[in-house]
């Protein structure tokens, strides 16, 4: 996915991480809905998402798309399931680190998205954009 998209996107969404998001898949049913959330529908994408799930279980990718659209929806509960879910499968998932920091810093849980940014600090230690992006959002 472009880089400018992701950015112009997450300056739609309130309190949304501009993190550079993880590799599309190459589903085209994973890709419609990613389209989806780009244009700022993500309800659409949600079970869309949810079937490319069913075929390719556990994929982080795919979770932590699944859980921006989650978010974006104001779900807060089950896009932090499947935020763990995707950083249970790995663990320095980049794209869901930043977006789970977000979620959480939106949750009022500041000591956590802290932590996201330790942990990121740890796998970027000459930097990266989900940890300059999350950076941004613990500053404001």
């Amino acid at each position: 996915m472009r880089r400018w998209a992701w950015i112009l996107f997450g300056v739609a969404v309130a309190g949304g991480a501009t993190a550079a998001p993880p590799d599309p898949p190459a589903d085209p049913v994973a890709a419609d809905a990613i389209r989806l959330i780009e244009q700022g529908r993500p309800g659409l994408s949600v079970p869309m998402l949810e079937e490319v799930l069913a075929r390719r279980p556990g994929d982080p990718d795919l979770l932590t798309y699944l859980a921006l659209a989650l978010r974006m929806e104001g779900r807060r509960q089950e896009a932090a399931a499947r935020y763990e879910q995707a950083l249970d499968r790995d663990a320095a998932h980049l794209p869901a680190l930043a977006y789970q920091g977000v979620l959480f810093l939106q949750m009022g849980d500041r000591a956590r998205a802290e932590a996201n940014f330790a942990r990121l600090v740890a796998l970027c230690p000459e930097g990266c954009p989900e940890r300059e992006d999350l950076r941004c959002e613990l500053a404001r």
